[in-house]
């Protein structure tokens, strides 16, 4: 029997939250969405510039950004031409068009390892396909990554992104920690896990199993712990080890792609991977990422090779048109200098609060994105120190943000856009202040 939907008529996020949880496992469509600072999932009804509007269309300052893919902000109007044009050209899927190798072509011209590229969706897919052609590029199966560094959800990689520290293992060799249900065993017997900023344990790794490792897989800029910028020289030692064993190097630039600059992390430090992978800004807020490397192991990739690459819905030529008005807009003379400017007076803000609340808080930030780590004081170099913070912390920080029009999400980070004006950032600066007295007098008064 058909029901009426009851979308014009929920009363609030609790109401809509409970009617989502009898259709959708937890109320959401993707687990990540559940927000335990709410205990639902953050409701909204539109996204305009640097706001998301509530049910009730209350306004909040956006400081997740869908989780860094809105560099550009909710709605900008260039993508906006650029998914009405592809509408306009019949919604076309599993067909080729001169739009995407335009696309692959300035993807060729500013990041440093591409010399070919090949598009997908989500960056889940796009690293699993990355790390098949790694393994048929050079005949081997072992992965070496690091602990703290998230490269999607395949069974393959879906390790040690955020373990237990009672079943991490130890520090300078942690074990592989599956992190869902359902993976098969197997799979950890090709996984090397490393700390990340060790040189002794990486090279102790490469001495160990050099010879057997497809690729070495690392977030240059580790996001997904908070913010964990290498240590210098760290990412040239990562460069020089694969050279030495026949590794290749794979940079998940998911979330620095064009964060940190038109080349990202690569051009940023400087070290030249031999495969990559860009996503989450690269398409303005539509879904694609892309496969990056050079000629001769790209080649690997069917038809010219024998390593598989396919999807009906690969490179939907709405998305490859709202990339390619991304990169026009972040190409733009000045983006990224507006971008540090804004970025450097929100900062300083941020931890003048810090300091004037007395909270024990760590700030660490790589341009527009930024880590907060509570009960932390000392600068983060590794997962176990990330993992040290204090959770329930963060939690009361971010219900104070929220009740007062700011939006954080609970992942490890948080970031503005480059329709944040500064009168936005000071708005959320002020909300800032109140969580942190928030937090203050929860855990502080009278210590």
């Amino acid at each position: 029997m058909r029901t009426a939907s009851r979308m014009g008529t929920m009363q609030s996020a609790e109401e809509l939250y409970r009617f989502a949880s009898r259709y959708l496992p937890g109320g959401v469509c993707a687990s990540a969405r559940s927000n335990p600072a709410l205990g639902h999932p953050f409701f909204v009804s539109r996204g305009e510039g640097p706001y998301v509007y509530d049910l009730d269309g209350r306004p909040y300052v956006d400081m997740c950004t869908s989780h860094g893919a809105s560099l550009l902000g909710h709605n900008h109007p260039a993508i906006r031409a650029a998914v009405s044009r592809a509408l306009e050209l019949g919604i076309i899927c599993a067909y080729e068009t001169e739009h995407h190798s335009a696309l692959a072509q300035r993807l060729c011209e500013l990041v440093p390892c591409a010399e070919m590229a090949r598009f997908a969706g989500s960056g889940t897919e796009t690293v699993m396909h990355g790390l098949r052609l790694a393994r048929a590029a050079t005949g081997r199966e072992r992965i070496i990554k690091f602990e703290g560094h998230f490269h999607g959800y395949s069974d393959h990689l879906y390790y040690s992104s955020a373990p237990p520290l009672a079943q991490a293992g130890p520090a300078d060799s942690p074990r592989p920690y599956p992190q869902s249900a359902g993976m098969p065993r197997a799979l950890a017997d090709l996984i090397t896990i490393v700390p990340f900023n060790d040189p002794d344990a990486l090279a102790a790794a490469f001495a160990r199993h050099g010879h057997e490792v497809a690729t070495l897989i690392l977030e240059p800029i580790n996001y997904d712990s908070g913010c964990i910028l290498p240590r210098p020289g760290f990412i040239e030692l990562c460069r020089a080890l694969c050279d030495q064993y026949g590794v290749l190097l794979f940079f998940d630039e998911v979330l620095t792609a064009f964060r940190v600059g038109l080349a990202g992390a690569q051009g940023c430090f400087g070290v030249t991977p031999d495969l990559a992978v860009l996503g989450k800004a690269f398409g303005g807020g539509m879904p694609i990422s892309a496969l990056v490397g050079r000629r001769p192991i790209m080649a690997h990739l069917r038809p010219e090779g024998a390593s598989e690459h396919s999807g009906t819905y690969l490179a939907h030529l709405t998305t490859v048109l709202a990339a390619r008005a991304a990169l026009h807009e972040y190409a733009q003379g000045g983006f990224y200098e507006r971008l540090a400017e804004l970025g450097q007076r929100f900062y300083d803000g941020f931890g003048e609060i810090i300091r004037r609340s007395g909270v024990s808080c760590r700030l660490q930030y790589a341009g527009p994105r930024f880590g907060l780590y509570f009960g932390v004081d000392e600068p983060v170099w590794n997962y176990r120190q990330a993992a040290g913070q204090r959770e329930e912390m963060l939690l009361v920080f971010i219900t104070g943000c929220i009740r007062r029009g700011v939006y954080f999400h609970v992942s490890a980070h948080h970031g503005f856009s480059a329709a944040h004006t500064r009168a936005d950032l000071d708005r959320a600066l002020e909300a800032i202040e109140g969580g942190m007295a928030d937090v203050r007098d929860q855990f502080m008064v009278g210590r």
